[in-house]
């Protein structure tokens, strides 16, 4: 009669452990499906990076399909596509990776981000060098090993997705994409020297060509075209020379100056000189002659000559020269 109590007391007692048991058990699971979701998250996000190499490696293989024809500018938006998807890569390769089991996996991603970084970066320069310094002797080497690395990253990735393969290791949810930044399976040997011809041949567009021109020349008021195929003006004092000046270039244009030459019937030429400003690849300007004096029922020459600052390839789209006939004042 005098054991119930102490099992009460035992009872009481239970209940705390018990309680502490569930608790536990509740921690365990809480932190278990914590890991699983840092781990799929990390998959997923080393997936979407490939998925976005994989598809600057579709560009590459477009680029490198015939230098010999590709504008600097498109070349140089692939190139920096690529590095882009490659810096994003970069990021989810940083980051530790939330599993030991997927040491391995993590190693091989930060080793081929590494190589691809390095070899994209030699092919970049090593094919605008080729174009801008055709007597360099050292480009085909430097292709060459740029070939290299982006290959070795490659093959590090095909690696890299026969890790996550292995039963023991976790595998993102969608399959890894194939990624191959340089699809070519020619030699290097072959492929650097190649490609090297093509960024230097007569076709090719890689090299730096500074070309400034006169694109058009008008006037205010404006001139009309009569049936005779002569610029009239209508009657007027004054007019306005306006040049329209463009880079059809793939670099920058210097400033440079632009000469308007206008003869009249005096037989005196009236010169001005105005300067032209620095021009963006693509892009134009207009510089305009303003308030020159003319006379109504008088015809006129012009010459207008543009000197480009810096280099320019292309001499004969420099120089615009018309005449045009001012009409005669009517009586009112």
């Amino acid at each position: 009669m005098f054991d119930a109590p102490r099992r009460r007391r035992r009872r009481r007692l239970m209940w705390p452990v018990l309680a502490t048991l569930v608790v536990g058990v509740g921690v365990i699971v809480a932190t278990s499906g914590s890991d699983a979701r840092a781990t799929i998250t990390y998959l997923e996000e080393m997936r979407t990076a490939s998925s976005d190499l994989s598809r600057a490696g579709a560009s590459m293989t477009a680029l490198v399909a015939d230098l010999s024809r590709v504008d600097r500018a498109e070349f140089e938006s692939v190139i920096g596509g690529v590095e882009a998807a490659l810096a994003r890569a970069g990021e989810v390769a940083a980051v530790e990776q939330p599993s030991q089991d997927l040491i391995g996996a993590a190693t091989l991603y930060r080793l081929a981000v590494d190589s691809w970084e390095q070899g994209m970066d030699g092919f970049g320069v090593a094919l605008l060098e080729a174009a801008d310094n055709p007597s360099s002797d050292t480009v085909v080497d430097e292709l060459a090993s740029a070939v290299v690395l982006v290959r070795a990253g490659d093959r590090i990735y095909d690696a890299l997705v026969a890790e996550l393969g292995r039963p023991d290791v976790p595998s993102p949810v969608t399959d890894m994409p194939e990624v191959r930044l340089l699809p070519v399976d020619a030699p290097v040997t072959v492929l650097a020297p190649a490609w090297v011809s093509a960024a230097r041949s007569a076709t090719s567009r890689l090299a730096l060509r500074p070309s400034v021109r006169i694109e058009q020349v008008a006037t205010r008021p404006e001139w009309v075209t009569n049936t005779d195929g002569i610029l009239v003006v209508p009657a007027t004092d004054t007019v306005d020379v306006v040049v329209v000046v463009g880079n059809d270039g793939n670099v920058g244009a210097e400033v440079g100056n632009l000469r308007l030459t206008l003869l009249g019937p005096d037989g005196d030429p009236l010169v001005l000189t105005e300067e032209v400003p620095e021009i963006a690849a693509g892009a134009q300007t207009s510089i305009t002659f303003s308030q020159l004096a003319v006379a109504p029922g008088s015809d006129y020459r012009m010459e207008a000559l543009l000197t480009p600052g810096g280099g320019d390839m292309f001499l004969d789209d420099n120089r615009h020269a018309s005449g045009f006939t001012v009409n005669a004042a009517t009586e009112g």
